[in-house]
């Protein structure tokens, strides 16, 4: 009997994670919801129904789904991790950040929740508590653009220009392909430091690299560049 219902709630589940892997999330939830009336405690099948509840935009049932996984499994990093971004995107910042410092408890030198962290005190302007964070994210990363962009960014709102330029460079050599915001927020660091030349350049290699960057009008009337 209980072999039954072990391959039944598992094929149940596979087919489920068959059809996320295609991206038909409706069509997931559904075997995901069926596996879980045969397995109601099931770790995986909670944390994977929160998943596919984020994907058809339905935040406060994965939230909850998210939460039963939680309780199942306190140890898990990915569904504390999930909780605290759906707690950032609502605005509830305080209860983000403490569900990323649960993270901290359980690994100190984990790079998501230091990373997140720094976001979350960045919202509140708690610029010495954002960088902080952001410099243990960077040391467990070097690596990461986003960290590095995010350094950029508190340096800026605190007008270091000279760190703020730094740092915006180092996540452009890092990754200068995918984000224009990047130079974006280079080209106006430069300006604020009052390296006009420098700015426009950087304005001219975004038109080159991402002629569709929305960013482009504020910049030539920011710049009062006249073609």
């Amino acid at each position: 009997m209980f072999g039954n219902i072990f391959n039944n709630w598992q094929k149940t589940y596979n087919r489920g994670l068959n059809y996320y892997r295609k991206k038909n999330y409706k069509k997931a939830l559904e075997l995901f919801i069926k596996a879980k009336e045969l397995c109601p405690a099931n770790f995986k099948i909670l944390y994977n129904l929160a998943l596919c509840y984020q994907k058809v935009g339905e935040d406060l049932k994965a939230l909850d789904y998210f939460k039963f996984a939680h309780r199942v499994c306190k140890e898990d990093l990915d569904t504390i991790y999930n909780i605290g971004c759906i707690y950032l995107a609502k605005g509830r910042v305080e209860d983000a950040i403490g569900e990323f410092m649960k993270m901290q408890d359980i690994d100190n030198n984990n790079f998501d929740a230091n990373y997140a962290l720094s976001i979350c005190y960045a919202n509140l302007a708690q610029w010495e508590n954002s960088m902080r964070y952001c410099e243990k994210a960077i040391n467990i990363q070097p690596q990461s653009h986003m960290a590095n962009n995010q350094m950029g960014l508190i340096h800026y709102s605190v007008e270091n220009w000279e760190n703020a330029i730094k740092f915006f460079q180092k996540a452009i050599e890092l990754n200068s392909t995918d984000f224009p915001k990047y130079y974006s927020n280079l080209a106006l660091a430069y300006d604020k430091a009052g390296f006009d030349e420098e700015a426009v350049n950087v304005y001219k290699k975004i038109k080159r690299k991402f002629p569709d960057y929305q960013g482009l009008d504020f910049m030539k009337n920011a710049f009062k560049i006249n073609s």
